[in-house]
């Protein structure tokens, strides 16, 4: 009988050992996105590297004789990998430039993540596009 209550009091944490780590691996993923971090994401380069990208941007063909001009905002999230998610207009000009902005900016290079305490983190991040086309009469 004794025997078997020392087997019980040694088996017992060891029961409760292996729950707590079956609970660890079940955990939810962090899916907390931030509007502000530590170290804010950027794109590889930097700004100066980041202009230089969208001055490159294809745009498509404008069906507008009237000079377009303003800012466009392009909202996305830069998550902790640097891949780039839900892009999205804000603020826009014209649907076909909003577009071309989101799907132009979509294919840019992983960017450097956000980070908070040193750890990478989902941030939510904007970038405002000054536009000045004038009609070509």
């Amino acid at each position: 009988m004794r025997n078997l209550f020392v087997f019980g009091l040694i088996m017992f944490p060891i029961t409760l050992f292996a729950q707590g780590k079956s609970k660890k691996e079940h955990a939810k993923p962090d899916t907390t996105i931030y509007t502000s971090a530590d170290v804010v994401p950027e794109f590889p380069g930097g700004l100066e590297k980041m202009g230089a990208y969208l001055s490159k941007i294809p745009m498509p063909p404008l069906d507008t004789t009237e000079n377009i001009q303003g800012r466009v905002i392009i909202q996305m999230i830069v998550e902790k990998d640097g891949s780039l998610t839900h892009l999205k207009a804000i603020r826009g000009g014209n649907s076909a430039m909003d577009k071309a902005y989101i799907e132009y900016i979509g294919r840019s290079p992983k960017w450097k993540p956000g980070l908070i305490h040193g750890k990478p983190v989902r941030v939510v991040y904007s970038i405002p596009i000054t536009v000045c086309f004038s009609s070509n009469e």
